[in-house]
Order: structure tokens, then C-alpha cells, then sequence
């Protein structure tokens, strides 16, 4: 009977090792033990070695941002731009799928996996490869950007946006104030930083509910 109880008692405790190691980590401690990112690393270095990538970024906790390809029912194809063959599937909840948008610039922390699964797609008489890492146990961080760029006064073709420079492209980007910013005081020529939730439309950023940083 004590031999028994022994076994049992053993069982239990492997059992109980077991549960612990596989215990999936919450938002903020992946967070704090995370490699930071984007989709872009992710699509250059597979493309130059996809052997040096997998081990850079397979089974490993990455705070990641990018481009949301597409929003499928449990997970969205996180990618550079819509044409990179090289993609995320990122699972996440319900709640923070119905939050997002096609083409918004996220960022997203969670663990990936040693698999890559490739598919295709026919677009007419064309067909594209891609490959998808996988992170089947992900949490949205941001949905929202900071951005620094030179207004360039009101655009009448998308009202109430206004165009905006970013950087050195010479590509005007479109910016929808938030209620509470006061667009009076504004000038044309002025640099601003504001944070926004950024989607791309027909390679032109658009950036909504704008709020003004100091």
C-alpha cells in the first residue's frame, strides 16, 4: 500500500512539473523577455538565409510590428505590405481581432513556433508563394503609431483630412484630427508628433483619431 501511495504520489508531482513548464506566459512577462521585431526584418532575412532565420525567429518571444494583411476568424496575417511572401499568422482573442483593421500597422508580442507552412494564391492567370511563421499565442500591445511628419494644410478631396510629410518621401499621407484637437491653431509648414491608428490605403497612410503629442 505505501509502495502505491509512492507511485501515486510521484505521478502526481511529474504531473504537476509538466503543467508548470508548459504554462503559457502573460502578456507582460512576454513583454519582458521579448526580442523587438518588425515584419520587415522577418520578410529580409528569410529571403537572404530562411536557414538563419528560422533560428532567429522560430521558438522565440518577439515583440513584433507590422502591416495586418488580413483578419481571418481566430488569427490575422501580420506582414511587411500586402506583397510580402513572407507572413505571420498571429493568433489572438476575439476581443482584439474585432479592434483591427486591414492594413493597420500594429504591434503584437507573443511566441512563435518552429513550423512554416507554405500556401498560394491565383490572382487571374498568376500564382504567389508565401510562407507563413506561426505564433499561436499572441497579445495585441499597440494599435496606435507615434509619428513625427510637416503638415501640408487641408486636403478637400478627403475632408476633414489634412496632408502630411513623413520623412523624406515626397508621397503626402492624410491625417483625421481627433474631436478634442483644436485644428485652428495648426499651421501649414508645421512639424508635428501625434499618435494615430495608421492604415494604409492604396500606398497612402492614412492616420485617424490624431491626438497631438507635446
Amino acid at each position: 500500500m505505501k509502495k502505491f501511495l509512492s507511485f501515486i504520489l510521484i505521478v502526481a508531482m511529474c504531473l504537476s512539473l509538466v503543467a508548470c513548464g508548459s504554462k503559457t506566459l502573460t502578456k507582460e512577462e512576454m513583454i519582458a523577455v521579448a526580442e523587438e521585431f518588425s515584419a520587415s526584418d522577418i520578410q529580409n532575412d528569410s529571403i537572404q538565409n530562411i536557414v538563419s532565420a528560422k533560428q532567429k525567429y522560430c521558438n522565440k518571444t518577439i515583440l513584433l510590428s507590422g502591416t495586418v494583411r488580413s483578419i481571418q476568424e481566430d488569427y490575422i496575417e501580420l506582414s511587411a505590405s500586402y506583397g510580402s511572401n513572407y507572413i505571420i499568422d498571429v493568433y489572438l482573442s476575439l476581443e482584439e481581432l474585432v479592434l483591427l483593421e486591414q492594413g493597420q500597422y500594429i504591434t503584437v508580442v507573443g511566441t512563435t513556433t518552429d513550423e512554416i507552412i507554405d500556401s498560394s494564391e491565383s490572382v487571374a492567370e498568376y500564382t504567389f508563394d508565401y510562407s507563413h511563421y506561426q505564433m499561436p499565442v499572441a497579445y495585441l500591445v499597440k494599435d496606435k503609431i507615434e509619428v513625427t511628419g510637416i503638415l501640408k494644410g487641408a486636403n478637400y478631396s478627403y475632408k476633414p483630412a489634412y496632408n502630411i510629410k513623413i520623412g523624406e518621401s515626397n508621397v503626402l499621407n492624410l491625417i483625421y484630427f481627433a474631436e478634442a484637437v483644436d485644428t485652428s491653431t495648426l499651421e501649414n509648414g508645421q512639424e508635428i508628433t501625434f499618435a494615430a491608428k495608421a492604415i494604409s490605403k492604396n500606398n497612402v497612410w492614412h492616420y485617424y483619431d490624431a491626438e497631438t503629442i507635446e
